[in-house]
């Protein structure tokens, strides 16, 4: 039986080492510094939350989230295609409005682009809400929660239409 003889593993080149290190130290180190990033924090005194309960307080000091509608009508959509519906709102209390999260159950509809700094009593904002319908069949009614440091804390809206998918594609809700 003839036996082969196998080289042994070479050992990692110290310049190719070497020259790896410096490129991955340089790389981790850059840094722009030639602008400043704006100041986007959030001051526990720009946020009013509601009280629990245990202390009287006047409403009016409050914020409060207005919306023109709660929900908005897609129509009938071609399976596929995705809708994009923007939802107007007013801060109509009395204290800067704060929109911690826009999320929904389904990946099918994502709420996105809403204001990131307080909204200031009588300030107004929109939310984009995107429903995708590639998959969806039938009658959709798809849901995003706006949650912000008003009262009620949270608010749902809604997107409503008819899928209509090539012949023989069962509904999916």
């Amino acid at each position: 039986m003839l036996h082969r003889s196998v080289p042994p593993l070479r050992s990692a080149r110290p310049l190719g080492l070497g020259l790896l290190a410096v490129v991955l130290l340089g790389t981790a180190s850059c840094r722009l510094t030639d602008h400043e990033e704006p100041d986007n924090t959030v001051t526990p005194q720009d946020i009013t939350f509601s009280t629990s309960g245990h202390e009287e307080v006047d409403a009016a000091d409050l914020p409060a989230i207005t919306f023109d509608s709660l929900r908005r009508d897609m129509g009938h959509i071609v399976q596929g295609a995705k809708v994009t519906k923007r939802f107007q709102f007013t801060n109509t209390g009395g204290a800067p409005l704060v929109i911690s999260n826009v999320h929904s159950v389904c990946g099918c509809t994502v709420g996105r682009d809403w204001p990131k700094d307080p909204i200031p009593p009588g300030g107004t904002g929109s939310i984009e809400v995107i429903f995708d319908s590639n998959g969806r069949a039938g009658r959709q009614e798809k849901t995003v929660t706006v949650v912000t440091n008003a009262t009620p804390p949270s608010t749902v809206l809604a997107l409503t239409g008819e899928v209509i998918a090539p012949p023989g594609t069962p509904a999916v809700e």
